[in-house]
């Protein structure tokens, strides 16, 4: 099922009755360091449910409130929108009871609706080669999506909110290596190839002579925002790509595609699960299984190809 958007009002959770849970949650947010892009996202998970249920406090819902809302919701959104809204708002709800807004939360026994486990599908060489090919000229926006493009498919692939975090100071063209800022804000080194170092250094030069550049400590800045030196947002990111696809004539393509397409690159060479972990800022052992199984099949048969035991007999 593909997911529909669902319009909520930008204002709703600064209203009453629900103002001040939110300000609160968020001030907690920002306290435990989660990304401005994070705390976007649970707003618009609690900002759905307060719609849901207009003109009542969050902090009144019961179970069958709750319950009522993910019946409603999962009849036109898939489950893997609701599973990620399911996770924003227990977390929201978890807040409350640490702060003794409320006894227990409402979602207590609740379970997170189930999500057919299918990874993305990898992306083919002859998609990629496309993509880097409509944005291979010298101007600063083609520099700049160019440098993204083949950074989203180094080893280590950065997720796309560690890409929009990146930092000028970030990027390290001595050793050819990118530092990002993963979950929990845990850093990792993503090492460069020389065509994506190349990539970076062309951007860099460009982007300095953007006007006020300088002002910003971020990497990728925007060509869409009203002022020059806004950088790149996750939805930013997303939106170019999608642009890019366009272009490029190909079926679109999402970020997360291309981290799971990197990590199946990484596998079909043999790469150790082990460093797999270190480069893509996996802390569960499980995580290099659930990505190596977008193409499983297809690495299984050529391994068998390489290292079939009839051509030695």
């Amino acid at each position: 099922m593909r997911a529909q958007r669902v319009a909520i009002p930008k204002h709703h959770l600064e209203e009453d009755p629900n103002g001040l849970h939110w300000t609160g949650f968020r001030r907690s947010l920002r306290a435990a360091r989660r990304s401005e892009d994070t705390i976007t996202a649970y707003h618009r998970d609690l900002a759905d449910l307060a719609w849901f249920h207009a003109g009542k406090d969050l902090a009144d819902l019961k179970k069958i409130d709750i319950q009522e809302y993910f019946s409603a919701r999962l009849e036109r959104l898939a489950a893997t929108t609701m599973a990620i809204r399911f996770r924003s708002q227990r977390a929201f709800y978890n807040w409350m009871v640490e702060e003794d807004i409320i006894q227990a939360s409402p979602m207590k026994g609740m379970k997170e609706p189930a999500v057919d486990d299918v990874p993305p599908p990898i992306v083919e060489d002859s998609d990629l080669k496309a993509l880097l090919k409509v944005c291979s000229g010298t101007s600063f926006e083609e520099r700049r999506d160019h440098a993204v493009i083949r950074l989203f498919c180094e080893a280590g692939s950065p997720r796309v909110g560690e890409m929009a975090g990146i930092r000028l100071e970030d990027v390290d063209l001595r050793t050819d290596e990118v530092t990002v800022r993963g979950k929990g804000n845990k850093t990792r080194k993503v090492p460069l190839g020389p065509k994506c170092a190349q990539a970076i250094e062309r951007y860099i030069r460009v982007r300095a002579k953007r006007p006020n550049a300088a002002a910003s400590p971020m990497l990728w800045l925007s060509t869409l925002r009203k002022e020059a030196h806004d950088h790149l947002t996750v939805s930013g990111i997303a939106q170019m790509l999608e642009r890019r696809c366009g272009q490029a004539g190909i079926a679109k393509i999402h970020p997360h595609q291309l981290r799971h397409t990197a990590a199946h690159v990484w596998m079909d060479a043999e790469g150790s699960e082990g460093d797999a972990m270190e480069l893509f800022g996996w802390s569960s052992d499980a995580m290099p299984k659930r990505y190596g199984r977008s193409a499983k099949n297809s690495r299984a048969r050529r391994a068998a190809k390489r290292k079939t035991i009839g051509d030695r007999l």
